[in-house]
């Protein structure tokens, strides 16, 4: 048997990675969408009359709960996630304390408002000072999406010589090893493109902030589409790679 040694074991760590990858982008899929609601409806920017502060009011801290929930979720997702670099992880763990202590203050101010100036005053301030929705959650999926393709690019293409090695060897042993080159060539090609497509996403999405808004969104956007199509090339090259390694038994 000829076998590019420890390739075996590197496709189904790859076939993982890919499918926490696959996650994070459906995740921050559709940022546009988000911001919208985060900007424009009507938990943000309650309607409020003196007869209604108490309906009002009860608006504004449902649509602060719901925050409170996310940000939870997205601080278990930086910490989950393995392909996290560490300059980014500390970015994100810095801008999640952050928000997250906005918000919560904002969640124990707004039982104490009495009049609609306030509740307006306050729901402006969730969204227009911190933007969850519409900035932080995107960047935070798109940041784990960008680093953790990085990665992967960066191991395969590490790998390269030792696979184009294990290629070499097999056939001066007799193997034929045509399809394997073929492979190893388009295997090459797909890597090369992924890290053109997910080059520089992390830092790009980390820059943005809530007051980058709307002007985020077209960024995010691009940065989702840039890790997506990294995604279907890392998938091709996973399958170039398992059909090197079958053919080289």
């Amino acid at each position: 048997m000829h076998r590019p040694a420890p390739r075996l074991a590197a496709t189904i760590a790859l076939a993982a990675a890919l499918g926490g990858l696959g996650g994070m982008l459906a995740l921050a899929a559709p940022a546009g969408a988000a911001g919208t609601t985060a900007t424009t409806g009507t938990a943000s920017h309650p309607t409020c009359t003196p007869a209604t502060v108490v309906a009002a009011q009860q608006q504004l801290e449902a649509a602060l709960a719901g925050r409170v929930t996310v940000l939870g979720s997205l601080s278990g997702d930086v910490q989950a996630a393995t392909g996290l670099a560490a300059a980014d992880r500390a970015t994100l763990t810095a801008t999640l304390a952050t928000t997250s202590a906005g918000i919560g203050a904002l969640v124990q101010k707004a039982p104490t408002d009495t009049t609609c100036l306030a509740l307006w005053q306050d729901a402006r301030s969730m969204v227009q000072s911190y933007r969850v929705y519409a900035v932080v959650a995107p960047q935070t999926h798109l940041a784990i999406a960008g680093d953790t393709a990085d990665g992967i690019e960066a191991t395969l293409a590490g790998d390269e010589p030792a696979i184009q090695g294990a290629i070499a060897t097999a056939g001066k042993n007799g193997v034929n090893t045509a399809a394997a080159q073929a492979s190893f060539a388009d295997l090459q090609a797909q890597v090369t493109a992924a890290q053109g497509a997910t080059g520089g996403v992390s830092a790009t999405v980390l820059a943005q902030t809530p007051a980058s808004y709307p002007g985020s969104s077209p960024v995010f956007v691009a940065a989702r589409d840039g890790v997506r199509t990294a995604y279907g090339d890392l998938k091709t090259a996973a399958a170039d790679l398992q059909a090197i390694v079958a053919d080289l038994r």
